[in-house]
């Protein structure tokens, strides 16, 4: 009975985990766009817009920090 709460804290603290990290940078999709082959999307993340290709948007959507991990810089106001 003892491994089956274990289990079940270890499960919880996992998903605790995975929501920290989704909810510190919401990522948004505002655009997507392909040519020649290649898509890239203007993403709205913390209130700031980027330009990146679908290369750079699985990295944010797995966790990446724009700035910091990416060295992206946010897109300038049109």
């Amino acid at each position: 009975m003892n491994e089956g709460r274990k289990a079940v804290e270890s499960q919880v603290k996992a998903r605790a985990a995975v929501r920290r990290v989704l909810e510190r940078h919401r990522i948004h999709v505002a655009s997507r766009r392909y040519s020649q082959g290649r898509m890239w999307a203007r993403v709205l993340i913390d209130g700031e817009y980027y330009d990146v290709d679908a290369g750079e948007l699985a990295l944010l959507q797995a966790g990446r920090d724009p700035k910091a991990d990416l060295g992206l810089e946010p897109v300038a106001e049109e």
